[in-house]
């Protein structure tokens, strides 16, 4: 029987600790896993907590400028309505036909019955007699410049206020839609906007700014404020302003309306991350001893862009608060809050002008 070499002793050896190691590591691992515990257990809980995130109250200029997103629209038709009880007896315009604002359309006719009286003859005989029925003429107008849309026939009946025909302007309006925030911030709005049209004409002016409501009522955008509204977080208001005559547009485009409604420069600012409130007035929370329970302290506000708010009342310069209200940090919402302040946010935005809501 031939003898095993040097080597293949050694590696005999190699192979039976090989085995020898792989059995104690299991049945380590099978029978004793809170020691591995015990090992790499650092004494560090999951999470952590990171404290009483603070800003200093500083200075900032603010330019209230609110962007919307919106479309062409061409304006409503206007109705031309009867003003007598009566039939029509003429008409001066066509289906189709362009017209100018105080232009005839067409004429109602309402007859007056004649009075009845008694006459006695020279016998002594009474008979009643009518005298002869008198007329009454309107003439109705074009409410205004555009396109005749009618169908009224001469000898057709019409009572007062009955729609007799419209008139659809070859005017245009840009038209967008507000949210709660947008409407708050609005409460002070420009005769003028700024239109934007992608792949259109350079942005230019619109003029006669006005909210409107679903039924086409217009509201008087400082006492918008007080307006009957549902409780939900949207509006159904829309913002409307006119397109000037020389510019070229059409129905259905997307624009973009900038309304910059005021500016304050080296005002107490702070992130509207750190307020509760966005219009008039507000809560901010100061740090304490307990970070449980910071102190709650009522503001005046003023003008937003949307990342800053003024504090007219209620805090001094300099004076330490929360970054971010208890409430963003309850509902678990992301702390750069919606309009993209972040950790560490500087009061300086160096961005006055454009920091709207979207």
């Amino acid at each position: 029987m031939a003898h095993k070499t040097r080597t293949a002793q050694v590696l005999d050896i190699v192979k039976v600790l090989a085995w020898v190691v792989i059995a104690v590591s299991l049945v380590k691992f099978a029978f004793f896993p809170a020691a591995q515990e015990e090992q790499t257990n650092d004494g560090m809980e999951p999470g952590g907590s990171f404290g009483q995130m603070t800003i200093p109250v500083g200075r900032s200029d603010i330019t209230n400028t609110v962007t919307l997103t919106g479309t062409i629209q061409a304006d409503e038709p206007v109705n031309a309505r009867a003003t007598l009880d009566g039939i029509v007896v003429r008409t001066f315009a066509n289906d189709g036909d362009k017209v100018s604002k105080g232009d005839a359309l067409l004429q109602i006719r309402k007859e007056i019955p004649g009075e009845t009286r008694q006459v006695t003859d020279e016998e002594g005989n009474v008979s009643v007699e009518t005298a002869e029925p008198t007329y009454k003429f309107e003439t109705v107008v074009a409410p205004g410049d555009g396109t005749l849309s009618t169908g009224v026939l001469v000898g057709q009946q019409f009572a007062i206020g009955d729609t007799v025909a419209s008139v659809s302007p070859s005017t245009f309006s840009a038209i967008a839609p507000l949210s709660a925030d947008q409407m708050y911030r609005l409460q002070e709005a420009p005769s003028t906007a700024t239109v934007t049209i992608k792949n259109g004409p350079a942005p230019f002016e619109c003029t006669g700014v006005k909210l409107v409501t679903p039924s086409g009522k217009t509201q008087d955008p400082k006492n918008a404020g007080n307006a009957n509204s549902s409780t939900s977080g949207s509006t159904d208001l829309k913002a409307r302003c006119a397109i000037p005559s020389d510019q070229t547009v059409f129905t259905g485009l997307q624009v973009t309306l900038e309304m910059t409604t005021g500016s304050a420069t080296g005002v107490l600012a702070v992130p509207v991350s750190a307020v509760e409130g966005r219009y008039q007035s507000g809560i901010v929370y100061l740090p304490t001893s307990d970070p449980a329970n910071p102190e709650k302290r009522s503001v005046t506000l003023g003008l937003t862009d949307g990342k800053m708010v003024e504090i007219k009342e209620g805090l001094t310069e300099g004076e330490e608060i929360l970054e971010f209200t208890p409430a963003s940090t309850k509902d678990n919402q992301d702390p750069t809050g919606p309009y993209g302040v972040g950790p560490g946010g500087s009061m300086d935005t160096g961005d006055s002008g454009d920091g709207s809501a979207r």
